[in-house]
């Protein structure tokens, strides 16, 4: 399966694709020979990883290290890929931060960079390229949530609340683009094997996490299919309880795990 137009080259862009959900959802779509676009600021790591799937899969891969929390910096992709000739007919806007930490504790400016991040650039990503993949016979959009976007998430609320917000976008922008070859679909992961949370201010979770490999998989396979929300494995059981419950059981959770960081 390719999500390609034949009549041309065409490009799958994937944001924070230097680690983690995003370096393996890339991976995904290089195996099924889709040329790619990577996007994240660590410019050795996106290197490293455009080498190896331009020899491991045969498939031309280039990548752009730009910060996306600058406020042009949406704009700027769109305009290296138009003066490139880079036409992109799936958009993974994967990127994404959070912080561990009381609001009001929390310095402002980690909290309008997780704003930037994870809303702005991924609004404004999708609105400059919306126009040009709706020229193309078959587009794909995948914004990637999270479980917390079913419910608010204390110590972590800024992100949490972008992250609702990345939901509700997608399902309402999937609604508006029902007449045209253009599938949005959203990405709800649980907690998953990646640097997240230690990059969050936190340390790694005891507990047991999804692979980034399988939730790359099922998101990839998944977005083929054109589903409209992506719950990989346990995450649409949790999908499927009570707002209310869920919401209390993830409190006393998280107030654990903050206990646990005021002690290290």
């Amino acid at each position: 399966m390719k999500f390609i137009n034949d009549n041309c080259d065409t490009y799958t862009l994937v944001t924070g694709a230097s680690g983690g959900i995003g370096k393996e959802i890339a991976k995904v779509f290089a195996q099924k020979k889709n040329n790619l676009i990577l996007v994240a600021r660590n410019e050795d790591a996106l290197k490293n990883l455009a080498e190896e799937l331009n020899q491991k899969y045969s498939v031309k891969a280039y990548y752009l290290a730009i910060n996306l929390c600058e406020s042009d910096s949406a704009k700027y992709i769109y305009d290296w890929c138009k003066s490139n000739n880079l036409i992109i007919n799936v958009l993974v806007n994967n990127a994404g931060v959070g912080w561990f930490g009381n609001f009001n504790e929390t310095d402002l400016t980690k909290h309008l960079n997780i704003i930037e991040l994870n809303i702005t650039s991924l609004v404004t990503l999708t609105h400059y390229f919306l126009d040009d993949m709706k020229k193309l016979p078959e587009a794909y959009i995948l914004n990637v949530a999270s479980i917390v976007s079913l419910y608010p998430l204390p110590y972590n609320s800024v992100y949490a609340a972008t992250k609702a917000f990345v939901l509700s976008f997608t399902q309402a922008l999937r609604y508006e683009l029902k007449n045209t070859g253009i599938t949005a679909s959203c990405l709800c992961p649980g907690d998953t094997d990646t640097g997240f949370f230690e990059n969050a201010g936190g340390r790694k979770l005891n507990r047991k996490t999804m692979s980034p490999e399988v939730v790359a998989q099922i998101a990839v396979n998944s977005l083929h299919k054109k589903k409209s929300v992506i719950y990989p494995k346990y995450v649409k059981l949790l999908s499927m309880l009570p707002k209310t419950m869920l919401a209390f059981f993830v409190s006393i959770i998280v107030s654990k795990y903050i206990a646990g960081l005021d002690k290290d």
